[in-house]
């Protein structure tokens, strides 16, 4: 048997081919999303119904109850989505979540927390996926980080809730979410 090389003609339409392939394929697989669950202190990446891995994570000083009011040490509960990926000095990469979003500022103003130019401010925000106020009653600038250093955190071995109502999860773990998950991603958080 002789090898024949193919020539390239057909090494470009076999190479087309294969990124048009690949193509079709990322298209149809359906996206990631993260899905936290605050009692079991567990975040999962998930595509569509398949987990394809699980994080520790740290909540909020105050981990029970939906996040209200600025400084009330609690992780939000609800249906966010990422809308900025940054690199953070205190806390190696920040994943920006739109806290508040319309069904906070829908709440705060139905029990008079927020004016109804705040709750204007969160709506438009939300509508246009833009960087929600953070200079509100309810707070702001929620998001999912790692820790951000000493080795007795940058496992999370241990469960302890610490932030100001963030997320936290290892180090490593958010090198690895930062890297595969795009602006965007939904991000469910559960009671």
């Amino acid at each position: 048997m002789r090898f024949r090389f193919a020539g390239p003609r057909r090494l470009i339409a076999a190479a087309t081919w294969m990124v048009l392939l690949a193509i079709a394929a990322s298209a149809s697989a359906e996206p990631l999303r993260l899905v936290v669950w605050k009692q079991q202190h567990l975040l999962q990446l998930m595509r569509g119904r398949e987990v394809l891995n699980r994080y520790r994570v740290s909540l909020g000083y105050v981990p029970i109850g939906r996040k209200e009011l600025r400084g009330d040490g609690r992780t939000p509960v609800g249906i966010y989505y990422i809308y900025e990926k940054r690199p953070s000095d205190r806390f190696r990469w920040f994943l920006a979540l739109n806290y508040p979003d319309r069904d906070d500022a829908d709440h705060a103003f139905d029990v008079g927390r927020i004016s109804a130019d705040t709750w204007a401010d969160i709506w438009l925000a939300d509508k246009f996926h833009l960087q929600p106020p953070w200079n509100t009653p309810l707070g702001g600038f929620v998001g999912i980080h790692g820790t951000g250093g000493g080795a007795w955190k940058s496992r999370l071995r241990r469960v302890s809730d610490w932030t100001d109502g963030c997320i936290a999860v290892s180090d490593a773990a958010i090198d690895e979410l930062y890297m595969m998950v795009p602006v965007g991603t939904e991000v469910e958080i559960h009671e």
